[in-house]
């Protein structure tokens, strides 16, 4: 596989695509210059403790507190200082921030962890005789009073660098102690790397960077022969001189293809995109696929097809929680293992950690993948002004036989009109082919253009005030 990290370092705003053989696999974006708040580490102090939560709540210097979820051998009191340190779950308009004070400060090969003990190796190493050369290595350079997670990408790095990164992470673990000790009030301990910083240190095998400022691209280099960044990864400066970066890399057009609720396949069939409250729900349809000796073939094609496709759109649109995939039934046992084989293998690449939890009896495939960002139709997307976030309005004749409705009531209340209904065009249009209330009642439809499809108002005309010309009168 060829992975690519392409930069838009634009004024104000960074945008890095990951794009893995030609397709964009992952798309972040951050304000230039912003603290951030995951990984960021913070002094606070305690505001209040809410044992019906089991939490605690920590002024940590934000406009919200942050919330603290408490473990039974956690002793705090209102008013103690703490360490903490924001989590993936990032904070909203209402909610604060998500902080523990498990500290972990992350370096390329190592994870350093304060205040624990031992050492551990990603589980995604699988070869036992390295992971027992990397246990000996690890256990000789951890640090005292903390504990070490050894990362995959420390696989093929030599015993030096894993050295100098654990004695750099625990410098900077000594650094946020002192900080902390001197400040008077909550605040930033020690902020986060920039978005295509953190990108470029947990990418494993990366190809090649592209970022189109000369600024940021001196300072990847400088990175690189500092050994940051492995020295076979090719950084290259994109001048935007006639074209946008992404728009060179077709970048743009893909991310408006990834906030669509279909998404073709190669083989003809495609993917239906749902977001629930509590899940989100993909159905698997044949389309126009037509290829195979049987049903069952085709079935199998498009499943396997589908199952690599939804495990990059997984990521793409950086779905969390609860996922629901509707496979094409296949009746076959073989068939379906190789479809559970075909999903696991399409998932390896994914950095959020994913759980397959099977094929339901229905021959629905539960999963779950950990929720680490704000999903991409989110991030992107408002609610709808017209719909309020249903995928519906009501219809033209709907809204007509609701104005209708609401005549009647008028007319109950003894109003005899004559009535003129302003709406939109569509119910106007339904309005004209309905009948009159009564032979003696008067009763007219004007369509108003750029209307909320759904509201319309009831107007009656007083004596001597002309009827507008626009207006229709109902048969």
């Amino acid at each position: 596989m060829v992975r690519e990290l392409i930069i838009d370092d634009a004024p104000g705003y960074l945008r890095a695509a990951v794009v893995e053989d030609g397709k964009l696999s992952e798309i972040h974006g951050e304000k230039t210059g912003s603290a951030g708040e995951t990984e960021s580490v913070f002094c606070g102090r305690v505001q209040a403790i809410k044992p019906s939560l089991k939490a605690a709540f920590v002024d940590i210097g934000t406009e919200l507190n942050a919330f603290l979820p408490l473990t039974d051998d956690m002793t705090l009191r209102c008013g103690d200082r703490v360490i903490v340190q924001g989590q993936a779950k990032q904070a909203t308009e209402t909610k604060g921030l998500r902080v523990t004070t498990k500290i972990n400060l992350a370096g390329k090969w190592l994870v350093l962890v304060p205040g624990q003990s031992g050492v551990h190796i990603s589980k995604k190493v699988k070869d036992p005789a390295l992971r027992a050369a990397l246990m000996d290595i690890a256990q000789g350079i951890c640090p005292a009073g903390c504990g070490l997670i050894v990362r995959t990408a420390s696989e093929g790095v030599t015993q030096q660098l894993l050295v100098e990164e654990a004695r750099s992470l625990h410098e900077t673990w000594q650094e946020i102690k002192r900080k902390a000790a001197c400040m008077t009030k909550p605040g930033l301990l020690h902020g986060r790397l920039p978005l295509h910083m953190r990108l470029i240190r947990d990418l494993r095998e990366l190809s090649k960077v592209v970022i189109s400022s000369q600024e940021s691209y001196d300072a990847l280099i400088t990175a690189q022969q500092e050994q940051q960044i492995d020295k076979q990864t090719r950084i290259e400066l994109f001048r935007e001189d006639r074209q946008l970066i992404f728009d060179a890399y077709s970048i743009e057009t893909q991310i408006d293809k990834a906030l669509r609720r279909r998404v073709w396949l190669p083989c003809g069939g495609y993917l239906i995109f749902d977001f629930c409250e509590a899940m989100t729900v993909i159905d698997v349809n044949s389309g126009k696929m037509i290829l195979g000796r049987d049903l069952e073939e085709t079935a199998l094609r498009v499943n396997l097809e589908a199952a690599e496709e939804i495990a990059r759109q997984l990521r793409l649109r950086d779905v969390g929680g609860i996922v629901l995939v509707d496979f094409i039934d296949m009746r076959g046992e073989e068939q379906r293992q190789a479809l559970l084989s075909r999903m696991k293998e399409a998932l390896l690449s994914d950095r959020a950690q994913t759980k397959i939890e099977g094929i339901t009896r229905l021959g629905l495939m539960e999963m779950t993948r950990k929720r680490t960002h704000t999903q991409l139709h989110k991030a992107l997307r408002a609610g709808c002004s017209y719909c309020s976030g249903d995928g519906e309005v009501l219809s033209g004749e709907e809204v007509a036989r609701r104005a209708v409705r609401q005549i009647r009531r008028m007319m109950l209340a003894g109003q005899r009109g004559p009535f003129v209904i302003r709406c939109s065009p569509s119910a106007a249009q339904a309005l004209e082919s309905m009948p009159s209330l009564a032979p003696d009642v008067q009763i007219y439809a004007q369509a108003s253009p750029g209307r909320h499809a759904e509201r319309f108002e009831i107007e009656q005309i007083g004596t001597g005030i002309p009827i507008p010309r626009e207006a229709r009168p109902l048969k």
